[in-house]
């Protein structure tokens, strides 16, 4: 079963953490949510969130992939003690790391951008192609081990994209159809 860590912030944006987390439950995939410091968050829209763990007491288990939401508790996030090394440790492993909106920043700033092609937020393309990334403005992008994606808007395109990379195209298409989302 794959597994997946999803840490959560105040501030985080709720459709990019819950239409993540649900497409990768309905895959089958095995997630865990941690808040930072406490088991909630509370979104940048008032939706609080218990979460499954707190990531102080899980950051250093294994998961297959590590999956970040954007929002505006990105920043808080990027500092968060022991996430860019958790993020580093993952991608060396040669495990996703995916970020979507804002969290590509956080991505970039622990340098595991370099050299790749990415997508983010308008607001932080400075960021991100300073830390070495190829921006492009497409909905999902996948790169080796790391995929990105823009906003709120292509959240479903985002968790599609962790569900193909770990069960192939036809398993994402069928999900796909079983939303009605193509």
């Amino acid at each position: 079963m794959t597994t997946v860590l999803v840490p959560m912030i105040d501030g985080f944006e709720e459709t990019e953490a819950v239409a993540t987390i649900d497409l990768m439950r309905r895959a089958g995939f095995k997630v865990t949510t941690a808040g930072i410091g406490k088991r909630q968050a509370t979104g940048s829209h008032d939706i609080t969130m218990q979460t499954d763990a707190e990531f102080g007491q899980i950051r250093d288990r294994d998961y297959d992939a590590i999956v970040l939401p954007g929002g505006p508790g990105f920043k808080q996030l990027d500092g968060v003690a022991g996430l860019h090394e958790r993020l580093r440790k993952q991608a060396k492993a040669e495990k996703l790391v995916a970020a979507i909106c804002a969290a590509p920043s956080i991505l970039a700033n622990a340098g595991l951008l370099r050299s790749r092609t990415a997508a983010c937020f308008p607001s932080v393309e400075e960021v991100v192609a300073k830390g070495g990334a190829k921006l492009v403005r497409e909905r999902a992008v996948r790169d080796g081990n790391v995929i990105t994606s823009r906003g709120a808007g292509t959240a479903v395109d985002f968790g599609l994209a962790i569900v193909e990379y770990f069960e192939g195209k036809d398993s994402a298409e069928k999900l796909a159809e079983q939303i009605c989302y193509r």
